[in-house]
């Protein structure tokens, strides 16, 4: 498959468990199984690969804040990094045919872009490739049915179709519920009701038309009435005819234009909380803004008098913090170095005073300035409102009219302004006041003796139940459009449904055999199958995905969540995850597990492993566990060619997880005698680690140990155990030179070791590192016993039918026999 995508290496460095870098190279096995008790950091190797796929760069359980239950993106950076100055980050190496695409990604910061490396293998993915254990039951029981069919769309490569299926009947919806909705007429009614009088309480064209013939013309002309309620109808084109010859005849047009100029201008106005009567209008106004011009103009000089060095702001302001209370006191003028007490000043408290004094002239002078623009701002501003209203005034008044000559001088006196005297107001302000009472009074004397049945008022009335008329016709209109809308989208939400419903079954139908062979193979054959199943056809909502099983005979069709075990439903999930992901990620068929088999027993963790060998041997798969069984069922069945199969011995919070390739080698030991440093501590780990290996390939028998240190074994029962195989095994280990007993019986106590390890209560009781170094090379003498006679190689196996270990060399396996040791003892 040339043009097949998978990981070529995954590399953490400061990433979550792993301080240290570490680098998972698939160059040469393309899949991976690790195994490690839980809280040693398998899980961030998944972690890994899951942040490089994020969008937000996060993990899907850390979130992007830290808030409720979320740590954040924080927790992505080992807490150790920093203070080991090293970068946290991921990096990756994409293989597509023999093209390597290389890229990394911060994992500490506001910004940590996705690399253009896992851009192309997301664009290489429908379904995400992860799957945890945790999370399995989520898409079997969790989720609804409106969920799972997105997820299951979405990994069909239907997304853009769910969402204008999505979309379609959300606006269905909308148009629906618009065009059963009542309540603009309701509104409408109850308008009708209050402009009747309560005559007409429901929309009746009949008797809103009785009503406006019977109670508002015909008081006026009884011969006068509507045939329909409209502005065309000849007894409205007669009402407003005889409505304009009212108005001309009693003035009141012109009366209420005049007194509304005047308003304009001047006019008492009566507080309705308080009963305080005060003035209003634009020569209120401007006079009251020329009257705040003085006083402003006064405090700015007065201000500006005080801040008459304004030039030395800068100096000041940058001096305050040098001579502020809470600073070191100079002893010297930080310009000139003239002593402080040699100043005019003569102290450091004298001059912070002297510096608060002028710094607070300055924000008065300031505050002064800014108070004398908004008072000549304001008269400008009331000055041209003025000027604009006193014509509309004057121009309405006869030229007999004495008040007009008064405006007229006064405008002219305004005109002036500001380059003359502000005019006095008081004579204006009183001729205007006595128009306003005549005015008004003239105004009601004539609406007095019209009375309540008048023209004007029969013409507002009929106005506004034909803008009431006109606006109902509209509801209804739109109303009816609606409708006809709502009808037609619910004919096209249905074809386009029928198509999509068409496609995603036959997708459906594609997967559901996948799923049903994967979940056989994990449950039995006798397994009930699983059917992912649409709505019936005659459903209008058919954005939902039924997740049944056909348990019994009289249960057929039933939600597996109530039927099934634990077991069962993990395996449900599983089988759909996987068979998805073998269906949809052709293009980087890469899977990763995370600690998948919790809910299974031995004989169903045997079966997954199977179906990795089985089914997945064309995928890149990245398995971490701490089932150790399931480890080792995973090593039986599966590869070693294709396979890397190794375990986390350990986390070393300086480092990072251990794994069996960390082992402390010669070099580290032999470093640390370099730097004047004690080896204890590596030697005694290198010893373990040793017997440990050793013992795994010789098979040897040892005491089954307590649930709570299941695979913990002391260096002791590891040096007996060994001691009795090569007992029973009659094979004799060489005496190392300098050492008075057998060896390993030496290895049990590790005397050398102990003192450089463990705290000792002697005076001189901490070992030296010659001591050490005679130590380790006796240890090497005793292990170079251990190496394959004919090829030299040091792994080893034995078979339960062998009594004796034979070389693990595949172009050896020649039986064990110990070789000479390096200065052995005669």
């Amino acid at each position: 498959m040339a043009n097949t995508s998978f990981l070529q290496c995954l590399g953490l460095a400061g990433f979550r468990a792993y301080l240290a870098p570490k680098t998972f190279d698939f160059s040469k096995k393309r899949s991976i199984a690790i195994f490690a008790p839980n809280g040693h950091g398998k899980s961030s190797v998944i972690d890994a690969l899951e942040f490089m796929l994020s969008k937000e760069g996060t993990l899907e359980r850390l979130g992007l804040r830290t808030i409720n239950n979320n740590a954040g993106f924080v927790a992505l950076a080992h807490n150790l990094a920093e203070e080991a100055k090293i970068t946290p980050m991921v990096i990756m190496d994409l293989i597509t045919g023999k093209a390597v695409t290389s890229g990394s990604r911060a994992a500490a910061g506001a910004n940590r872009p996705m690399p253009a490396v896992a851009t192309t293998l997301n664009g290489c993915l429908t379904v995400s490739p992860i799957i945890r254990g945790h999370a399995l039951r989520t898409f079997v029981e969790a989720e609804t049915p409106e969920q799972r069919y997105t997820s299951v769309a979405t990994w069909l490569q239907l997304g853009p179709l769910v969402e204008v299926q999505k979309n379609l009947r959300v606006l269905r919806s909308q148009v629906k519920a618009a065009a059963e909705d009542k309540s603009d007429l309701q509104r409408l009614d109850a308008q009708f009701a209050k402009e009747t009088l309560q005559a007409v309480k429901t929309w009746d064209a009949a008797a809103l038309l009785t009503f406006a013939n019977a109670s508002v013309l015909s008081p006026l002309d009884r011969n006068l009435s509507f045939s329909a309620l409209a502005t065309s109808d000849p007894a409205y084109v007669a009402l407003d005819a005889r409505c304009k010859a009212e108005q001309e005849q009693v003035g009141l047009a012109g009366l209420r234009q005049i007194r509304n100029a005047a308003a304009a201008l001047w006019s008492e106005v009566t507080i309705e909380k308080t009963g305080v009567t005060g003035v209003s209008g634009a020569i209120p106004n401007f006079v009251a803004a020329i009257a705040a011009l003085p006083p402003a103009q006064a405090k700015e000089a007065e201000e500006r008098s005080k801040a008459a060095s304004a030039a030395f702001q800068a100096l000041w302001e940058a001096a305050e913090p040098v001579f502020a209370q809470e600073s070191a006191t100079p002893t010297e003028c930080p310009v000139c170095d003239t002593p402080i007490a040699a100043t005019s000043a003569g102290s450091v408290a004298a001059v912070r005073a002297h510096l608060a004094k002028h710094l607070a002239e300055l924000a008065d002078y300031a505050a002064a300035k800014k108070a004398l623009d908004s008072a000549n701002g304001a008269a400008s501003r009331a000055h041209m409102q003025l000027m604009a209203a006193l014509p509309g005034l004057i121009g309405l008044l006869g030229d007999d009219d004495p008040v007009k000559a008064e405006l007229i001088a006064y405008q002219s006196a305004v005109a002036s302004w500001p380059h003359g005297d502000a005019p006095r107001a008081d004579e204006v302000e009183s001729a205007i006041g006595a128009l306003l009472g005549t005015v008004k009074q003239s105004i009601a004397e004539i609406e007095a003796k019209q009375g309540d049945h008048t023209y004007t008022k029969a013409k507002t009335k009929i106005d506004r139940l034909i803008e009431l008329q006109a606006e109902r016709n509209i509801a209804l209109r739109t109303q009816s459009e609606l409708g006809t809308l709502s009808e037609a989208l619910t004919a096209q939400a249905a074809i386009i449904s029928a198509e999509i419903r068409k496609k995603v079954q036959a997708l459906l139908d594609k997967l559901q055999t996948p799923v049903n062979d994967i979940y056989r193979v994990i449950q039995g054959a006798n397994a009930a199958p699983i059917r992912l199943e649409l709505p019936a056809e005659e459903d209008t909502n058919q954005q939902r995905l039924n997740l049944v099983i056909d348990f019994a005979k009289n249960r057929k069709g039933v939600q597996p969540g109530g039927y099934l075990s634990d077991s069962q439903i993990h395996s449900v999930a599983l089988a759909l995850r996987l068979a998805a992901i073998k269906q949809f990620n052709s293009a980087a068929p890469i899977i990763a597990l995370d600690d998948i088999v919790t809910s299974y027993d031995a004989d169903h963790r045997r079966a997954i492993s199977g179906l990795m060998a089985s089914m997945f041997g064309d995928c890149q798969i990245i398995i971490t566990t701490h089932d150790e069984r399931f480890f080792n069922y995973l090593k039986d069945q599966l590869e070693s060619k294709a396979w890397h199969f190794t375990r986390i011995i350990g986390v070393d919070p300086t480092f990072g997880p251990r794994f069996a390739d960390h082992k402390v080698s010669d070099e580290m030991i032999e470093a640390r005698w370099n730097n004047g440093e004690s080896a204890a501590n590596e030697m005694r780990q290198a010893e373990e680690e040793w017997l440990l290996g050793i013992c795994r390939d010789f098979g040897v028998s040892i005491r089954i140990r307590p649930l709570e240190k299941a695979y913990s074994y002391e260096r002791s029962e590891l040096a007996c155990a060994l001691a009795s195989f090569l007992k029973d095994a009659k094979l004799e280990p060489a005496l190392v030179a300098g050492v008075n007993n057998r060896f390993l019986t030496s290895l049990q106590k590790g005397e050398i070791e102990n003192f450089g390890s463990h705290f000792q209560d002697g005076l001189y009781g901490n070992g030296s590192i010659g001591d050490e170094k005679a130590r380790w090379a006796e240890f090497k003498a005793f292990r170079s016993q251990f190496g394959c006679k004919r090829c030299g190689r040091t792994k080893f196996q034995r078979p339960i039918s062998l009594k004796k270990p034979v070389c693990a060399h595949d172009g050896c396996e020649a039986q064990f026999e110990l070789s000479a040791a390096a200065g052995a003892a005669s």
